[in-house]
């Protein structure tokens, strides 16, 4: 009877087990590390459970035992035990993701003291070190503590370091840590002091069984894409953790062109360029708190006992970001914005951090580089505050028609009419008054609301074109500007094609503006539609040229007929004798390249006659006229040519 309660006991475990097993292989998502560990917690506690079996059948005359049997016996449950504690350690640390990133040094320190318990043990029968057998009955050697030191040092010492970690996981991963080690606790009472080996395979049961928890609930909140926590783990640390002393600060990455990217990609790719990006982010940072929070959006919070180097970490990303990634044929290019939050500054605390961390999700992007950093806690509330009153402003603008479109005009220097203007849409909104292009355009490129914005202005142009004669004013064209945004979007040349047969104009009177910039997003994309438009009988200027990666080369692969030099460059050559040789160099050049010039920010008679002896071929600036409403334009424009 006793025998058959014995191996009932042993056989339900090991049913268990493999119940646990096939739980575990049937709800496998991914081949991270802490699975692999755990299977092999699960392996050596499923030997350890057969050589109980074993060993059982041996004391009760099943099997014949003698001093061979008995050794074999007592080195695989010796070091089965050892090694299930040792997979235990492990599992807690590769689930931690404090393994990974360790020093190769390191990570042969971690094995060293199983590894020798392990050469002990199976060195035993011969120095009886561990364990002897003499007349049937095995004895524990001098040396046996090391037995129950090593499984201590691996078990209970993974469960306290990985209670101080706990907060790197959800809550709930804590708590069942907790009750491991107190299950470890009873396992030592068991053993040592009780010498009761049943309840002590019990314990080893429930730890492995709670292991296995552990897994279901961090993979609940876990991304399938990254591997990294996911939203709903980093707003429950948040909740817990922010405002704590031993944070430092919190960074969000964004993929700035995401959104593009995604509409205009394939989504293998794509997919294939985050998950590329987020291994590069978790090497670089050393760090375990990486979120990634979906949408190309990942964050990461450094603490002061963390390896992390802000400016290494930065450095090495900006670095890589530089180069595109490749994925199965297919090249794709990301930009990052980065704001980073400084929590020691003691301007972002729990009660607030909330608002911070929202402001820097919908931060506008300021520049068009590979890589955007800006310090989310040098904003104050107020800038916070600013940005979403302009939001509001954009929303009740499309709504109540409060944009207008005004116009700026473009003298011909060699015959000293008034031959183009740049229209510039304008908002005044009865809340906030008058608020600049260059703070909504980025705000609405960054919310989506620049599609709209951009419909309002094609619309706007095209319909002034065609309620005035262009001849009979003496207008060659009227310039557009097309945001980046625009200039991605597929559906652009569509677009104009629909204004064109609905305002029944010719294409040959709208100029449209294009920003050197633009380029950075997908140069290939945009010569594509600059083609198509150039096709339907559209020209082009290339505006702000000088502002960003200027060169001469680029500027010759899009098919323009204006360079518009940007105000900064005309203003710094009547201040530095090198600038002004820079000025007359570059409308020398692009001239020699067939290429028409307009400088723009004229503000004085001696910038006029200076740039008309340079040759520049068209003036734009306050000296002639600050933009002007639509009527007033038009008026100007017949005053100014019949003089």
């Amino acid at each position: 009877m006793v025998l058959n309660m014995r191996f009932s006991y042993n056989l339900l475990i090991i049913s268990i087990l493999l119940v646990c097993t096939w739980f575990f292989w049937e709800n496998a998502k991914n081949n991270d590390r802490y699975r692999k560990a755990f299977v092999g917690v699960l392996g050596s506690a499923g030997i350890l459970f057969a050589n109980r079996l074993f060993n059982i059948a041996m004391e009760d005359g099943f099997i014949q035992a003698n001093e061979t049997l008995m050794n074999i016996e007592r080195i695989i449950y010796y070091c089965m035990s050892v090694i299930v504690f040792t997979f235990y350690a492990y599992f807690l640390l590769c689930l931690l993701e404090q393994f990974q990133n360790k020093s190769v040094k390191t990570k042969v320190i971690f094995f060293i003291p199983s590894t020798f318990v392990l050469l002990l043990i199976i060195t035993s029968p011969w120095t009886k070190l561990i364990f002897y057998i003499e007349d049937g009955v095995v004895y524990y050697g001098v040396a046996y503590f090391m037995v129950v030191l090593g499984r201590a040092v691996y078990e209970l010492g993974a469960s306290i370091y990985a209670l101080r970690k706990r907060n790197l996981l959800p809550d709930i991963f804590g708590k069942t840590i907790f009750i491991c080690i107190i299950f470890q606790f009873m396992q030592f009472i068991y053993f040592c002091i009780m010498k009761d080996n049943t309840l002590f395979f019990t314990s080893l049961l429930v730890c492995i069984v709670l292991l296995l928890m552990m897994i279901i609930v961090v993979e609940f909140y876990k991304d399938r894409l990254t591997g990294f926590l996911n939203q709903t783990a980093f707003e429950n640390y948040c909740l817990k953790e922010i405002g704590k002393r031993n944070n430092k600060a919190v960074y969000l990455i964004k993929v700035k062109n995401y959104q593009y990217l995604k509409e205009n990609c394939r989504e293998l790719p794509l997919q294939e360029a985050i998950k590329q990006l987020a291994m590069h982010i978790k090497e670089y940072a050393h760090i375990t708190s990486v979120y990634y929070l979906g949408t190309g959006r990942f964050c990461v919070i450094s603490s002061k006992n963390d390896n992390f180097h802000e400016d290494e970490f930065l450095g090495r990303l900006e670095q890589r970001i530089g180069e595109p990634f490749e994925s199965n044929g297919f090249s794709v290019s990301l930009q990052l914005f980065v704001a980073i939050m400084n929590l020691e500054s003691g301007k972002i605390k729990k009660e607030n951090f909330h608002k911070y961390f929202m402001a820097c999700d919908d931060m506008k992007y300021r520049i068009n580089k590979p890589m955007e950093i800006i310090h989310g806690d040098h904003f104050g509330i107020d800038q916070i505050q600013r940005y979403h009153d302009v939001e509001e402003a954009i929303e009740r603008a499309l709504v109540e028609k409060e944009f207008k479109m005004f116009y700026q005009p473009i003298i011909d220097t060699q015959t000293g009419k008034l031959v183009s203007a740049e229209a510039l849409i304008r908002l005044n909104d009865r809340v906030l008054g008058f608020v600049s292009p260059e703070e909504f355009i980025p705000i609405s490129e960054n919310n989506g609301k620049i599609h709209d914005i951009s419909d309002f202005v094609m619309e706007s142009v095209f319909r002034f074109v065609s309620e005035h004669d262009m001849e009979v004013l003496g207008l060659d064209f009227i310039e557009m500007n097309l945001s980046m945004v625009q200039c991605m979007d597929k559906h652009l040349p569509d677009k104009l094609k629909m204004y064109i047969e609905r305002f029944d104009v010719n294409p040959k009177h709208i100029n449209l503006e294009i920003t050197e910039t633009a380029s950075n997003m997908d140069e290939e994309r945009l010569q594509i539609q600059l083609m198509k438009m150039r096709k339907m009988g559209f020209t082009f200027s290339l505006d702000d040229y000088g502002t960003g990666y200027s060169n001469l080369v680029r500027v010759l692969e899009y098919p323009v007929d204006i360079v518009k030099l940007d105000k900064t460059i005309v203003w710094s050559a009547f201040h530095d004798r090198d600038n002004f040789v820079t000025l007359k160099n570059l409308i020398s050049m692009f001239h020699d390249v067939r290429r028409k010039l307009v400088a723009e920010g004229v503000e004085s008679e001696a910038q006029r006659d200076t740039l008309k002896e340079l040759g520049c071929d068209y003036l734009q600036g306050y000296f002639y006229s600050k933009p002007i409403n639509e009527d007033d334009f038009v008026t100007f424009v017949s005053r100014y040519n019949d003089k």
